[in-house]
């Protein structure tokens, strides 16, 4: 019996320092922009430098996001409520307005028609064909729905933005979601 005491103790002590350290892991900032759809998920890692991930290498420098994505060369420039450069070869050029707690991004990227808006109640991207029509779970940082080139059988898509994500310039923010959608 007294066995039995000690390990019932020494089992709480250990749920009690693992119960810590999630309290202690969920008060860190968050650090991925995290994009999980119904057949894939990653996660872009931002820091004040970089936004890094699986075939997803970008410098962050002032008023310019430069470097790779999927392999193809990325170029643009972020100024004046506009985004211009090239993905590749394809032309990019984003109209994007900051009205309130409400981003709005409206034009050409990555040679094809786009239209984002993020609040902190939704965020509908039209982006590669594909509207995304996701609702905040958490408001302003975790959105979930469904994407309308899915299936209604396949599970519904999620974005998760950290704090370095909404610490970013509106056209910063409105260029690293179009990239990762």
């Amino acid at each position: 019996m007294m066995r039995q005491g000690r390990a019932l103790r020494r089992g709480m002590a250990v749920l009690g320092v693992l119960a810590g350290l999630g309290a202690a892991v969920a008060a860190e900032p968050r650090e991925a922009l995290s994009v999980r759809l119904p057949l894939a998920g990653y996660d872009l890692l931002i820091t004040e430098d970089n936004v890094t991930g699986q075939a997803f290498q970008l410098s962050r420098l002032p008023g310019m996001l430069r470097g790779r994505v999927a392999d193809i060369p990325v170029v643009l420039q972020l100024k004046d409520q506009q985004v211009k450069g090239n993905i590749g070869s394809s032309l990019v050029n984003l109209e994007v307005k900051k009205e309130g707690e409400v981003l709005k991004a409206k034009g050409g990227f990555w040679g094809r028609p786009v239209t984002l808006t993020l609040s902190p109640q939704e965020m509908t991207v039209y982006v590669n064909d594909c509207t995304y029509r996701l609702k905040a779970t958490e408001p302003g940082r975790s959105y979930e729905g469904r994407r309308s080139c899915d299936s209604s059988l396949r599970p519904p898509s999620v974005v998760t933005l950290p704090d370095a994500f909404l610490a970013a310039s509106p056209e910063e923010q409105a260029s690293l979601l179009l990239l990762a959608l």
